[in-house]
């Protein structure tokens, strides 16, 4: 299977504070191993050689990202990758891609991750967009926006529980219907971040309890959740 991954690179110059490619350099090389064909299409490689690159510029601004995916640039890449799947990081540009799809005459399926919600949901279910994405009001163009990229993927894939219930939410409200294509993908664990606890040597000294209780969020659809100050002692 040839799969095409485009992967908007917002920190080409500290790759470790970009959550994208973080997620992109550690996907990859499993897709690689279940025998796919990758190419990646990013301004700067993943680390693994077995995965194909092929550089493109990343857009100038967060708003030239969900806004200007570049067709002809799409188009070109799609008709000399002739991928069976299409990766988006962007989902916002699904629809760029499903249309560069067709003028390329390839049949791929789009798989969308959403990996930064432009909005956000109240503990009384009201939605609120993101005051980072809404520079004079073009946060109801970019929900829009990333509402479009819901609707031409084939599979939308989301980080958690919380973001499956306000990304469903969101594509209820503005008209999406999202049926059965959207599947709960928790990132994979860092090695360079997450150690084996058995690698780990306890420090020396006497260690402390603590005791304390976190409330359950006040409703499904919020990820909020209230915890009471610890109480710590000695043991």
């Amino acid at each position: 299977m040839r799969v095409l991954y485009l992967l908007n690179v917002s920190n080409a110059s500290q790759l470790s504070a970009d959550s994208g490619y973080t997620f992109a350099d550690m996907l990859v090389p499993a897709l690689t191993d279940a025998g796919a064909e990758v190419t990646v299409a990013s301004p700067v490689p993943v680390g693994d050689t077995r995965v194909h690159f092929a550089p493109t510029t990343s857009p100038s601004t967060k708003y030239r990202a969900r806004f200007d995916p570049g067709m002809d640039a799409l188009a070109a890449l799609i008709r000399d990758r002739r991928p069976e799947v299409v990766v988006a990081n962007q989902i916002e540009a699904a629809p760029a891609i499903r249309a560069a799809l067709l003028e390329a005459g390839v049949d791929a399926l789009i798989a969308g991750y959403c990996h930064y919600l432009p909005f956000s949901f109240t503990d009384t279910d009201v939605l609120e967009l993101d005051p980072a994405m809404n520079d004079r009001g073009l946060g109801r163009s970019v929900l829009l926006a990333f509402a479009a990229g819901l609707g031409a993927c084939d599979r939308v894939l989301v980080h958690s529980s919380t973001a499956a219930s306000w990304t469903t939410a969101a594509a209820t409200r503005t008209g999406v219907e999202l049926g059965d294509k959207l599947y709960v993908v928790p990132a994979p664990r860092d090695v360079r971040l997450v150690r084996d606890p058995a690698d780990i040597t306890p420090p020396a000294g006497r260690a402390t309890a603590c005791t304390g209780t976190t409330a359950p969020p006040a409703s499904p659809s919020s990820p909020g959740v209230s915890s009471p100050t610890p109480r710590c002692g000695s043991p």
